[in-house]
């Protein structure tokens, strides 16, 4: 349920991310839109880190430079216990939907913040929520494109 202010501060999910070091359109979001804070659980860039040899593998490049690139995200970490009281909540909004999705959704009603995910689970959690292709349409019009 995006609105069409845009957000100063996102969660962010392992998605977006993935899709920045592919390449992808997302990149924008996270270096032009002037977006002040893109919040990530902890556990959300072990998931990306995991996915890291495989991307290097599909860009053709080393390990390594993808990694660097996933540094230079600028992406605001926490950890566990900064929405430790908000998880109980989070896994009765995902209830039977992918608990890898419970962290980000934490941080988001923790922060009292949206989340940026292209991760469909997210709907009907009541938490305003944004894919990318919105994001860049709110942030870049196409007469800005």
């Amino acid at each position: 349920m995006p609105t069409s202010r845009k957000p100063e501060r996102l969660v962010v999910d392992a998605n977006p991310i993935l899709a920045a070091l592919l390449g992808g359109q997302a990149r924008r979001v996270f270096f032009e839109a002037g977006v002040q804070e893109f919040a990530v659980p902890e556990p959300v860039i072990d998931e990306v880190s995991r996915y890291v040899p495989s991307l290097a593998r599909k860009l053709g490049v080393d390990v390594a430079l993808v990694q660097y690139a996933l540094e230079l995200l600028p992406l605001r970490r926490y950890p566990a216990g900064a929405y430790a009281r908000a998880l109980g909540e989070a896994r009765r909004r995902l209830a039977g939907r992918d608990p890898d999705d419970v962290a980000p959704l934490a941080l988001a009603l923790q922060l009292g913040i949206p989340l940026w995910s292209n991760d469909r689970d997210f709907e009907g959690t009541r938490i305003e929520w944004f894919t990318s292709a919105q994001l860049l349409a709110l942030f870049f019009p196409p007469s800005t494109r």
